[in-house]
């Protein structure tokens, strides 16, 4: 319950700065993937699925930075600390639920690009859940 209260916190701290100036500052996201993974080891719930999850986000996510898209090493921390949330049996979910609701929110505020962390959040909390149930 620590691991979810804590990452619902700098979900919704990243999320609105990411929001507002579409940034994701190291200085809360490096802390705080130390912080979660020391949580989740103190819970027991640290394991090697948890890291293969994490390995696969990167990878996934490293692809539109290097192809120069609307994406940076911030939305690749926090993608991880995702990662570390939802495990590897939620990682399906978490990127087909943060791919929609990004384009949702996209579709709302009608603009070319807004900051991904938002519909990562959405998407890791609702990963999460499914996850659980």
């Amino acid at each position: 319950m620590t691991v979810l209260l804590f990452f619902i916190i700098i979900a919704v701290i990243i999320s609105y700065i990411d929001a507002k100036k579409e940034i994701i500052p190291d200085k809360i996201m490096i802390p705080a993937l130390f912080i979660l993974v020391a949580l989740k080891y103190y819970e027991n719930t640290l394991d090697l699925n948890t890291f293969i999850a994490v390995s696969i986000i990167l990878i996934i996510f490293v692809i539109p930075i290097v192809l120069n898209m609307a994406f940076g090493g911030g939305d690749l921390r926090f993608g991880a600390f995702c990662a570390l949330l939802v495990g590897l049996e939620g990682i399906g979910y978490f990127i087909i639920i943060a791919g929609v609701s990004h384009l949702l929110i996209l579709s709302i505020v009608r603009k070319k690009s807004f900051g991904f962390a938002p519909a990562m959040s959405l998407g890791a909390l609702g990963a999460y859940m499914l996850g659980t149930t």
